[in-house]
């Protein structure tokens, strides 16, 4: 069966390892939002995460676990799929399909957007 891998950092001064949510059906035009549901659903202790809509850029996360978008200045959480930005929010960024592959990554990370050039990070701390 093809699986969605989800990985979140919290920490970006830690070298633990990340929170990992169980494997997660990969099924044809899964975003990663609706991934992040399951998983939650499937994971077996307390978890949480927010989303904020940004017009037609769909939900955006800026909380996950208690840690908030700017709870330190300029860090943000940064989606990834496969190691791409996907450039749009995690309600429109389609995890895709592809024969040859049966595991797709999606990872969160709470970073610094100062100085990247992320089209996600502009949207994100850009004001409604």
């Amino acid at each position: 069966p093809n699986i969605v891998q989800i990985k979140i950092y919290s920490d970006p001064k830690s070298s633990t390892k990340p929170t990992t949510l169980p494997d997660v059906p990969w099924y044809a035009g899964i975003t990663a939002l609706e991934a992040m549901i399951i998983g939650e659903a499937m994971h077996s202790s307390n978890f949480s995460f927010r989303v904020v809509y940004k017009s037609i850029y769909g939900a955006f996360f800026d909380s996950i676990d208690g840690v908030t978008d700017n709870d330190t200045p300029n860090f943000y959480w940064m989606l990834s799929i496969d190691g791409a930005d996907p450039g749009v929010g995690a309600s429109e960024a389609i995890i895709r399909e592809d024969a040859a592959k049966t595991t797709a990554v999606v990872e969160w990370r709470y970073m610094d957007v100062s100085t990247t050039a992320s089209k996600q990070a502009q949207l994100k701390s850009k004001a409604l």
